[in-house]
């Protein structure tokens, strides 16, 4: 029965082999497509991978739904992908301790120059270095918190190269400056990017929003508003409301070959940012106009080809 899952190609199936240790077989999910999917203007078909029924389906539905009604607007709000060099101090001057490093911000920067080289042609690279004060979370406890732009690519080796170099060099700038050295506990990128965030939204006149449901056109817009306040109100709703969103999501991030897992608990943490658990989608009525949209944080790279407008997230 394993044997039944290896790929026919032995060169593949070597690939295969290599992602993971302790391979033994291939495990498959249904590949399908979802297709009509309007996006600024653009006509696309959406790949999904996933093993539940009926996303496909829903999606596509949702793609001719909308295809007549102006189809979907994606905007990115933000690119700011975020890493932290975490250190301990025991000098307790967080005053002492940042001008040494507003000293040799430069320096910082520039021991990164060789990694950053590639990134920086294509108008990406470090945005800013800050330090920043734990010690009431934890004693001694500091940062190095970094941003980055990492253009049309996840960039975690690229941030977490960074981020090594900037703790090296670091380290010895402290030992230059102070008889206290520092110690590097880790320096590793964020998967919670709250500033690298896609918005998608469509909108219609009221009387074009409902189609086929029985209901007057502002009951059902009514009641759709109602479900997504009663999950930004109850948890126990907005964790099955977020849930529904990612079986979408994942299931292009799977087929993308990017990382689920990263982007499952960014949204999560994305949906928890203002001190309580909520709803990731938002809707509304104004001006006799019916308007529906989510801001999601997506730090993803583009496989697909330069022909991918930089909006689509």
């Amino acid at each position: 029965m394993l044997k039944g899952y290896w790929h026919e190609l032995p060169e593949v199936q070597r690939l295969h082999d290599e992602f993971i240790e302790n391979t033994i077989s291939n495990y498959y999910l249904p590949f399908g497509v979802a297709p009509n999917f309007l996006i600024n203007g653009n006509m696309y078909t959406i790949p999904f991978a996933i093993e539940e029924s009926s996303v496909v389906a829903a999606a596509a539905k949702s793609a001719t739904f909308w295809l007549d009604r102006g189809g979907f607007k994606s905007t990115v709000l933000g690119m700011v992908k975020m890493g932290h060099v975490h250190f301990l101090w025991s000098g307790n001057d967080y005053d002492k301790l940042n001008v040494i490093f507003e000293a040799n911000k430069n320096r910082l920067i520039e021991s990164t120059e060789d990694i950053t080289k590639n990134m920086r042609a294509r108008g990406g690279g470090i945005l800013n270095i800050q330090l920043v004060d734990k010690t009431i979370e934890e004693p001694d406890y500091y940062q190095l918190e970094v941003r980055f732009d990492t253009r049309d690519s996840m960039g975690a080796n690229f941030i977490n190269s960074c981020l090594e170099t900037l703790a090296k060099e670091w380290k010895e700038i402290v030992n230059e400056n102070h008889g206290l050295p520092v110690t590097i506990v880790m320096s590793i990128l964020s998967n919670f990017t709250p500033e690298c965030v896609v918005r998608a939204e469509v909108s219609c006149k009221i009387e074009d929003i409902n189609e086929g449901s029985g209901i007057e056109n502002q009951e059902f817009a009514d009641k759709f508003i109602r479900a997504i306040r009663i999950a930004k109100a109850e948890p126990y709703r907005a964790v099955t409301h977020n849930k529904g969103i990612m079986n979408g999501v994942d299931a292009v991030i799977i087929a993308t070959g990017n990382d689920f897992r990263a982007t499952e608990a960014c949204a999560h943490a994305y949906a928890a940012k203002d001190g309580r658990y909520s709803s990731l989608s938002h809707a509304e009525v104004k001006d006799g106009v019916f308007r529906f949209w989510i801001d999601l944080p997506l730090s993803v790279g583009n496989r697909w080809g330069h022909n991918i407008p930089s909006s689509y997230g």
